[in-house]
């Protein structure tokens, strides 16, 4: 639970550096203590995702961070910085969040037993270990 915990801590701080990015770049003046914040928010998420990926398998944090985050960024840019967003666009935010789903799906564990080699007899015929010449 900690390294979903983790991971959404790491999207949040990498939408929030992102979008603080663009804000900042967009204000009068030469970037000072805002470039470092945004620097500072960007670090602590990579921080945060590679501590996800100590419990998380690499394909899924990486695949949930990064759309989480790009859908994230394009719906706020949409909202807070008025940005368009066309059919197609929605379409890829769509296919975004299916694509990190499926991978999640995909790397869940086996609820199969694993078998080990059978042991004991069997129907199988002896097989000789010797080595066959065919001529």
């Amino acid at each position: 639970m900690r390294a979903w915990t983790a991971l959404l801590s790491a999207i949040a701080l990498e939408v929030t550096g992102t979008l603080s990015l663009k804000v900042f770049t967009s204000a009068a003046g030469t970037p000072g203590l805002e470039l470092i914040l945004t620097y500072a928010l960007l670090a602590a998420s990579y921080v945060l995702l590679s501590r996800a990926f100590r419990q998380i398998p690499v394909a899924v944090a990486f695949a949930v961070w990064e759309a989480a985050g790009l859908i994230l960024i394009t719906g706020l840019g949409a909202l807070i910085l008025g940005e368009h967003l066309r059919p197609a666009q929605l379409g890829a935010m769509l296919a975004l969040g299916v694509g990190a789903a499926l991978l999640h799906r995909g790397t869940r564990p086996d609820p199969r037993p694993a078998t080990g080699p059978r042991t004991g007899s069997s129907s199988a015929p002896n097989v000789s270990s010797a080595p066959q010449v065919s001529a």
